[in-house]
């Protein structure tokens, strides 16, 4: 009995805490197996057993990659040694080449001199009796102070008629080559290259050439490289070992080292293919090392003459890429260490700052609201000065116009009728005269800035044949050291407004660019082009530019930066009056001392860009004829 009271209290005890998140409460009947939370361990076990293996894996798949990459890596840093060697010995080569062709030159003009050929032809005579003058002149020969020269013979019926040295005892053990050029030795074993020139008869020239001297004019020493040479006919080789020069037969003796790399030029040579390899040698002190000779063959050389190769320590050039490589794999997994705290601080420290930004987003919106508000508030006072003005000189233009017009014709009638005596006080009649075309001027400005184009008398007009007239027009007020390019890229596209308001618009801006380059001179460039859905007019001059307080005051009535009596600062107002009625935009962008562009972007009425634009540099007198041709597409 106390055993069933005990089975019925742990099952409503598992009741109890078989509770899902709903709340309700999975209850186990007689029958049901209830299952004990010791008996899910299992599961866990087999988890951890697959997540260890997963680590495993990755840890030898990395370890394998990281292998590949070194051996990838050391073929990457193979191929990139290779090239520079080959860079080397086309450097060298074409040293080579130079000093062979510099040699051959100065010989051909020395055995072509006139005075040789006077000595050959008294020597003829003399029936070879006499060399002493022959010898003599070959020993004053300028082509001793070429470094690789060694002497000079002529030859008759290849015996040895008479050098420059005095010995006679050469020998050529090879025949010359397309360029004239063979190998000889002397009686002491030394090795030459000789240049063989042609005379009258059968009579030859013979320079020689020092292959030591070649070898250290040209090639020099280095102890990271060790440059052979190997001639075309494979029979002389010359290398540095141990400091020493050494030039002697491929067939000689050499040591292991140097037999290994001497028979892979050979092989080179043979085939006539450029190639390198890697070749386990032996230094002084007998440890092994990995060396890489690269060699270039006689027919792929451009002095044709030798076959080159460079041999150099592999190891000692892969070490410091191999440590360069280790390091990055080292401090590389440091660095991603620290990628790893710096995400989790980032992530940290973003959760903290969430409230800081969504407030600072605040300030920002606020912040434009109120710069735009203070744009709209300067927009408003400025569009309130010109009605007022527009206002004030529409009810008094036309008064004025009434009290100049009687004053220009009385004081032009005046001085018609003073006698021809009375020049000074014609003068005078001529001062008010022209003081009142000046009002009569200033006031036109002032009913220009008033008045407001009906936008049914609008027409659809070609912006670049406004432009082009314009120009015309303002031709006469152009410095000499003024040059106007023109840069139209808008295509068909066309504009709706008054051509004569327009026409004032960029008369008004060429003029006052005018004015800022007339001093020092420079460029204006009048361009056209689509943007923005309009079309856009450019004036960009390289004049004296404004600073930011000028520029915020430019498109103010009465405002000019000009000597008294030379502007009345009404053209950029009337400018922006123009934009205004037409639904324009203007922009303006100026530095002192760099120069202002302004762009007006009308709205456009049909737009057709060609892709293609026609420049016009606009000089002098040429401007007339250049403003009528039509634009090219």
């Amino acid at each position: 009995m106390e055993a069933k009271m005990n089975k019925a209290d742990r099952t409503d005890e598992i009741a109890e805490r078989s509770r899902d998140n709903s709340g309700e409460v999975k209850i186990f009947g007689k029958g049901d197996d209830i299952q004990t939370p010791v008996e899910s361990r299992p599961s866990g076990r087999v988890a951890f057993v697959v997540v260890f293996l997963i680590a495993i894996f990755c840890i030898c798949f990395g370890i394998y990659r990281a292998w590949e990459s070194f051996r990838e890596f050391d073929e990457t840093i193979l191929k990139e040694k290779d090239t520079q060697f080959y860079s080397l010995i086309n450097s060298e080569d074409i040293n080579i080449e130079n000093s062979l062709d510099s040699f051959c030159r100065e010989s051909e003009t020395f055995f072509a001199r006139k005075r040789l050929g006077q000595l050959l032809e008294e020597w003829k005579e003399s029936k070879g009796g006499n060399t002493a003058d022959l010898g003599a002149y070959f020993r004053t020969n300028t082509m001793t102070a070429n470094p690789i020269y060694a002497d000079m013979l002529m030859l008759k019926d290849d015996g040895i008629v008479v050098t420059a040295s005095g010995n006679a005892g050469y020998s050529f053990i090879t025949e010359a080559d397309g360029r004239g050029i063979r190998i000889c030795t002397d009686d002491g074993g030394r090795y030459y290259m000789a240049y063989e020139v042609a005379a009258p008869g059968d009579i030859k020239y013979e320079a020689l050439i020092s292959l030591e001297q070649l070898y250290n004019n040209v090639l020099g020493s280095s102890a990271s490289r060790r440059v052979m040479l190997l001639d075309s006919t494979s029979t002389v080789m010359m290398y540095l070992s141990g400091g020493d020069m050494v030039i002697c037969s491929p067939s000689a003796e050499a040591e292991g080292s140097t037999a290994e790399i001497r028979n892979y030029m050979i092989e080179c040579q043979g085939t006539q293919k450029s190639g390198g390899s890697s070749l386990e040698l032996e230094d002084a002190s007998g440890d092994t090392y990995t060396a890489r000779i690269v060699v270039q063959p006689s027919g792929k050389t451009t002095n044709g003459e030798f076959a080159i190769g460079i041999v150099a320590d592999f190891d000692e050039a892969l070490q410091p890429s191999r440590r360069a490589a280790e390091n990055i794999l080292i401090f590389g997994g440091m660095a991603i260490g620290g990628i790893l705290v710096l995400i989790f601080m980032l992530i940290f420290m973003r959760h903290v700052n969430t409230a800081n930004e969504r407030d600072l987003e605040v300030l920002k919106k606020k912040n434009s609201a109120m710069e735009e508000l203070n744009q709209n508030m300067q927009a408003l006072a400025h569009h309130q000065r010109l009605e007022t003005i527009g206002t004030m000189t529409a009810s008094i233009a036309h008064d004025f116009n009434n009290l100049l017009t009687p004053i220009m014709g009385y004081s032009m009638m005046a001085a018609e009728m003073l006698p021809d005596d009375q020049a000074e006080i014609q003068d005078y009649m001529m001062e008010v005269y022209n003081a009142s075309v000046k009002a009569k001027d200033i006031v036109q400005r002032l009913a220009d800035l008033s008045k407001k184009g009906k936008e049914e008398s609008y027409k659809v007009l070609d912006p670049v044949e406004i432009i082009r007239s314009s120009l015309k027009v303002t031709l006469p007020a152009k410095p000499k050291n003024v040059e106007v390019r023109g840069r139209f890229s808008s295509g068909q596209a066309r504009i709706r407004g008054d051509s004569t308001q327009i026409s004032q618009l960029v008369i008004n801006i060429v003029l006052n660019a005018y004015d800022a380059m007339r001093e020092k001179g420079g460029t204006l460039t009048v361009s056209t082009r689509i943007e923005n859905g309009g079309v856009a007019l450019k004036f960009k001059d390289t004049g004296t530019g404004m600073d930011a307080e000028t520029l915020s005051k430019i498109f103010d009535p009465f405002y000019t930066t000009k000597e008294s009596g030379k502007g009345t600062g009404l053209g950029l107002a009337i400018v922006h009056q123009i934009c205004d009625t037409h639904g324009a935009k203007v922009y303006v962008d100026s530095e002192p001392g760099v120069g202002t562009e302004f762009r007006i972007i009308f709205p456009v009425v049909e737009a057709e860009n060609t892709g293609k634009a026609t420049t016009r540099v606009i000089n002098g007198a040429e401007i007339r004829e250049r403003l009528d041709r039509p634009a090219e597409e």
